[in-house]
């Protein structure tokens, strides 16, 4: 394990790491004099999250950390952030030290500051700490994906450029969280507490499944793709929010038409569920529709050079790196060439492109 797994390493603070997982983290903080000190650029995306969490919860995570991994606050030093200027972070309380972290360092700690918060009922001695907070919100970061745990057990693993809202301790008889974005759900079924998701148009009820939602703002309308299990969806303006609505069963998906009217149908779960894996798969998709997709997966900004091109179909399966090579390969697939400059990759008709 020669970089940090922050998925790893969120288990471990969380308490929810197996025997071999400590084993291996603790193995891998020994293993090199640097790492330690890098564990310790964590406390530096605590500051991201100033508008949300009181200087006494950042302090309370930040001993957390310490305590759970033993180590000492290091000297005051810094990494240069490659590409996009220095981004500084800092701990709430002056006498911190103050640290520059690598792009991707940065996105991985926040991402991971996120994950842990969402979850700090596990980190603050089984919820005996007196912090209190009605909402919490997780947002990931394009190019990255965030594992965690509700309060009530329920498992969400949260795709690139999403964001979801939830309670830090589900009250009264409904369990509600709001997704912009995608994620899919491993819910632990209460039938006394329905598990919701409010999503783009439409409201989505665990009836005892693994399910994903999608309901990105620039995507057609949100869906439901269920796994296992069965989903109830009904239109998020309807007047009772009680109603079962249409049942989405495994290997089905579920939408609410313009007149809003769920619509069950027919889906290929396994191009949706494929970026889970860590693959993202088109069958036939506009690129207009791809266009979005590839921008949050990659972290790139990716453009049509001419409108009439948003109507070409892609086909394929992408892993999590794009090379030069794969980009041109990507871009032959559909008869077209691609420039890129810096983070903007502009695709052309052949032949269109500036040299």
């Amino acid at each position: 394990m020669s970089d940090l797994d922050w998925e790893l390493f969120d288990r471990y603070l969380a308490g929810l790491a197996t025997p071999a997982e400590r084993e291996r983290f603790e193995q891998w903080l020994a293993d090199d004099p640097d790492h330690p000190a890098l564990i310790l650029a964590f406390g530096g995306a605590l500051a991201a999250l100033e508008a949300d969490v009181t200087e006494e919860e950042r302090e309370a995570l930040w001993e957390g950390v310490v305590a759970r991994t033993g180590l000492t606050a290091p000297e005051p030093g810094s990494v240069t952030q490659a590409g996009r200027g220095p981004r500084r972070f800092a701990l709430a309380e002056p006498a911190r030290p103050r640290w520059r972290l690598g792009a991707g360092l940065a996105a991985a700690a926040a991402l991971t500051a996120g994950a842990v918060l969402a979850g700090r009922e596990l980190l603050f001695d089984g919820g005996r700490s007196e912090v209190a907070a009605a909402e919490r919100v997780v947002t990931v970061p394009h190019g990255q994906r965030a594992q965690f745990r509700l309060s009530d057990g329920t498992e969400v693993l949260l795709g690139a450029g999403s964001t979801l809202r939830h309670s830090r301790a589900f009250a009264g008889r409904s369990r509600e969280v709001t997704l912009e974005g995608e994620a899919y759900f491993t819910v632990e079924h209460d039938e006394r507490r329905p598990f919701r998701v409010r999503a783009g148009n439409l409201i989505a009820t665990d009836l005892g499944t693994e399910f994903l939602v999608r309901a990105y703002p620039e995507g057609p309308g949100a869906r439901v793709v269920v796994r296992s299990g069965t989903v109830a969806v009904r239109p998020i303006q309807a007047p009772d929010s009680t109603l079962p609505g249409r049942v989405v069963r495994p290997g089905e998906l579920g939408r609410i038409n313009p007149d809003g009217v769920p619509l069950v149908e027919r889906a290929d779960t396994a191009a949706y569920f494929a970026w889970t894996r860590g693959t993202l798969v088109f069958d036939g998709t506009p690129l207009r529709e791809a266009v979005p997709q590839l921008s949050r997966w990659y972290d790139l900004d990716f453009r049509l050079a001419d409108s009439s091109l948003g109507a070409i179909p892609l086909s394929g399966r992408l892993g999590q790196t794009l090379t030069p090579s794969r980009l041109d390969l990507l871009a032959g697939s559909m008869g077209l060439e691609q420039v890129q400059r810096g983070r903007v990759v502009t695709f052309y008709r052949m032949g269109a492109a500036p040299r």
